[in-house]
């Protein structure tokens, strides 16, 4: 019998670091037997919002009668968050039958951790006979794994800096990297983002083949309401016939840019209908009211409110801020933060600086997250000097000492944040 892998040994090809190319992950899916001809798929990149944009149309899709799968990354809690098909997690179980099966290649082949989670994620949507997936980017777009499925639709969230040193420095190239996941003959869609962003995506949808929409043209949203239990307004679909008129809907997901994110999963469900024609008012509706997606803006306490965020570049972290600030009103707003070695770091410390009343800033395990150390050493390239503590379970504890009960704590920098501050007994 092969080998029956652990967590621990699984998680150890993230050593492996990202394959610029696709070689290792087509070479799987020829093992596999191209599971990606088995359904189509809804391809969704971007710098933020891609997660929130997949699980808003995932929710959608479902409540059209639709047995979809969905793939996102990273998770938080654990891993099987990455892979659910119908709403529901991969078992463990399936996990390690994929790693045992295939244990044996994936190491001769030095296939990275991401690639062996695409190929699993794609092998169990054939498995279990998804009508259609919605899969999120790992990173950019032309050469990530998952730029091998066949999207029906080629969504694009908001683009800003981030993996500078995969990307591109400017925005421009960022935004070509990502539009490489648009296919000939298919609707790709983003909205209205910065002017040479847009120029990137209509130039490279041209030279593609592909179609390109903005959301704005497909989607019209009105009446607008943002607080922190909710987000609600009305909305016309009105590019496929019959149009759809939401009087009304109301979505859990709250900030001014999960309003980004709405109008995009509804543009992508418009071009979708012609395909799939029970996407339809109730099922919108329904999806919008039933979507879940922790770590954004999520609230873990009340009085003094406790809100955690899985932003992890400057972009994010600014508009966090200043959302927090706008939907609560907080007397003060303390932050707890950290961040992987990977990211734009002086950058959001730069945001946290002028934009927090007062900042914890705490590591986050090796390999790849930052030392105490590290992350004082680039507070002080932006003239700083937060304050700091042991781990980021003690800096939430001296957050709720510091704070009171018209305050608010934002935990924020990192996926692996949002994790510990969701185990603490203290907040949950």
């Amino acid at each position: 019998m092969s080998h029956r892998p652990t967590w621990d040994e699984f998680y150890s090809l993230q050593r492996f670091g990202i394959h610029p190319d696709l070689d290792n992950i087509q070479r799987f899916c020829r093992r596999l037997g191209h599971p990606v001809r088995a359904f189509p798929s809804v391809h969704v990149a971007g710098t933020n919002g891609k997660g929130s944009t997949v699980a808003l149309l995932d929710s959608i899709l479902r409540r059209a009668g639709l047995t979809v799968g969905r793939y996102t990354s990273p998770h938080i809690l654990r891993f099987e968050e990455r892979i659910l098909v119908g709403g529901e997690m991969i078992p463990e179980a399936a996990v390690f039958d994929f790693l045992q099966e295939h244990w044996d290649f994936i190491r001769e082949h030095g296939l990275t951790f991401f690639e062996t989670a695409t190929a699993m994620a794609l092998d169990y949507f054939r498995h279990r006979q998804v009508d259609v997936a919605v899969v999120e980017v790992g990173l950019g777009g032309t050469w990530d794994a998952t730029r091998v499925v066949q999207s029906l639709v080629s969504v694009v969230t908001r683009i800003d800096y981030d993996h500078t040193d995969r990307l591109g420095s400017t925005l421009e190239e960022i935004a070509g990297d990502k539009a490489g996941i648009f296919r000939p003959d298919r609707p790709a869609v983003s909205f209205r983002q910065r002017p040479e962003v847009l120029a990137v995506l209509k130039s490279k949808a041209q030279q593609t083949g592909a179609s390109f929409f903005l959301a704005e043209d497909l989607v019209a949203l009105s009446s607008l309401e943002l607080s922190p239990e909710r987000t609600t307004g009305a909305a016309s679909l009105t590019h496929t016939h019959p149009p759809i008129h939401l009087r009304s809907w109301e979505c859990p997901l709250v900030g001014s840019y999960q309003v980004e994110n709405i109008m995009l999963a509804l543009a992508a469900g418009e071009l979708l209908r012609e395909h799939f024609p029970t996407i339809d008012e109730r099922a919108i509706k329904a999806g919008l009211s039933g979507v879940s997606w922790p770590g954004r803006l999520q609230v873990l306490r009340r009085r003094p409110w406790v809100v955690v965020d899985v932003g992890h570049n400057p972009g994010a972290v600014r508009e966090t801020l200043r959302n927090a600030r706008e939907l609560w009103r907080p007397r003060r707003l303390l932050a707890v933060f950290s961040a992987l070695k990977d990211k734009d770091v002086a950058g959001m410390l730069a945001g946290l600086r002028d934009g927090a009343d007062l900042t914890i800033l705490a590591p986050l395990p090796p390999p790849r997250g930052l030392t105490l150390a590290d992350l004082e050493a680039q507070a002080r390239q932006v003239d700083w000097t937060p304050r700091s503590a042991g781990s980021v379970a003690e800096a939430l504890r001296l957050a709720l000492d510091l704070a009171d009960s018209e305050d608010l704590i934002l935990a924020l920098g990192s996926h692996l944040v949002a994790e510990e501050a969701q185990k603490m007994q203290i907040i949950s």
